[in-house]
């Protein structure tokens, strides 16, 4: 029943490593889901460039020319769409040299930038050259006459969110903090940017909901399964994630090192934890909980650390896993039982129990009869193969028709590592 389950899942997009995750998969209660490229798309894009005028006099093109060198060095998908919208304003693939780059999970980084004067002078003129003309004018000048190479300046870059700001001393307007405010409370991410120093501009970046997350948190909760949603994110934003997919309970500003703290403590609570992530950051995550769920698109160290990869990026995959160990385990338990009632009425009958009255089973009788009970059992089990997720799909249908999204005041948002609670509890 397990190979066929597993076979099954494999049909269906869903790679099950062994037959414990499996087994496992129908007992789970709460479904904690990461936010960025779990719930959203993990595509996202800039879609503003505040530069802080009042306080730093800086050039938008040297703020991007910085920043997008900086950001060039991140592995976070915020960091790639940073420096993608920084080539793409730049109108330059090339970009500067970045040294002595810390990034600190949670808050930003820090680095050292330079030779990014090339990026900082206008194109907007247009040269028109003779046939055999030349464009090197260091040959028309003398040996005598031709200037020393300057040295490139180097910049210090800060990038990140309020906390690392703080850390590092910068103070943040009431100005800025409401105009970081009002692109969290839709969804998306503001970081803020300080150079030499000075704290000179805001980014806003927006990653768009997956279209079935809503539908797939509606599904589960259904099912009687409790889904979580756990980011680094800051509260406004991932409140506003959760309350278009239906999440009531979200943990926010969570450091990396901390998810895995946040499993063992449902764990502790009683509860059978899943965790569905897809980045470097969710890998102990996913390993420390009962079943680990990784998405196909995800880094290949949370493909290791996960029990069941989803192939299709799909979170409804998630609902069919539960659905198909559900099925698994109900016809193991349905093979036991008809095992156990075909043995207790075959073994006496061929032990000679009922021969006084006159009910005998030949030897070749009681051989294939044996045979029977396995063959019964295999092709009981074979049956799983008929499994199309019809049930998957019923489900989903009902769900269709009474999906609502929620309003703030219904979603419960614990920050950090010991879960201090920010808003009320749904009644």
């Amino acid at each position: 029943a397990v190979m066929v389950g597993t076979g099954v899942g494999a049909q269906n997009g869903i790679l099950i490593k062994g037959g414990e995750p499996l087994e496992m998969a129908h007992k789970i209660n709460v479904v904690m889901f990461d936010k960025t490229g779990t719930i959203t798309n993990g595509i996202p894009r800039v879609t503003r460039v505040l530069v802080l005028w009042e306080i730093a006099r800086m050039p938008l093109r040297k703020i991007l020319a910085l920043v997008g060198t900086a950001e060039a060095s991140s592995e976070h998908p915020l960091g790639m769409a940073v420096t993608k919208h920084c080539k793409e304003e730049l109108g330059c693939d090339l970009l500067g040299y970045c040294r002595d780059f810390q990034a600190v999970p949670g808050c930003g980084i820090s680095c050292r930038v330079s030779n990014v004067e090339h990026l900082l002078q206008q194109q907007s003129e247009e040269r028109f050259l003779l046939p055999g003309a030349t464009t090197d004018e260091s040959s028309l000048l003398s040996a005598a006459e031709a200037t020393p190479a300057v040295e490139p300046m180097s910049y210090s870059v800060l990038i990140g969110n309020r906390e690392w700001m703080r850390r590092n001393g910068h103070h943040i307007g009431a100005d800025v903090d409401a105009a970081m405010s009002s692109h969290e409370t839709k969804g998306q991410t503001a970081i803020l940017v300080a150079i030499d120093g000075v704290l000179c501009a805001m980014l806003a970046i927006a990653d768009t909901v997956k279209p079935e997350s809503a539908l797939a948190v509606f599904t589960l909760n259904s099912m009687g399964i409790e889904v979580v949603m756990i980011t680094g994110d800051n509260r406004r934003t991932a409140k506003a994630i959760a309350a278009q997919v239906g999440i009531r309970k979200v943990f926010a500003e969570v450091l990396p090192s901390h998810k895995v703290a946040k499993v063992q403590e449902l764990q502790e609570q009683g509860w059978r934890v899943a965790m569905v992530g897809d980045g470097v950051n969710d890998s102990p995550a996913l390993a420390r909980a009962d079943v680990g769920i990784a998405i196909g698109t995800g880094t290949d160290v949370a493909i290791e650390a996960a029990d069941i990869v989803l192939i299709r990026n799909d979170l409804l995959d998630v609902v069919a896993s539960v659905e198909l160990s559900k099925k698994t385990v109900r016809r193991i338990r349905t093979n036991f039982v008809f095992a156990l009632i075909y043995n207790l009425v075959g073994i006496p009958i061929a032990a000679g129990v009922f021969m006084p009255v006159g009910l005998v089973l030949q030897p070749w009788m009681g051989s294939a009869a044996m045979a029977a009970s396995s063959v019964s059992v295999v092709l009981s089990s074979l049956m799983l193969r008929m499994y199309k997720k019809t049930s998957v799909e019923l489900y989903e249908a009902r769900a269709l028709g009474q999906m609502k999204s929620l309003r703030s005041s219904q979603i419960s948002t614990h920050l950090g590592l010991y879960g201090q609670r920010r808003s009320p509890a749904p009644p």
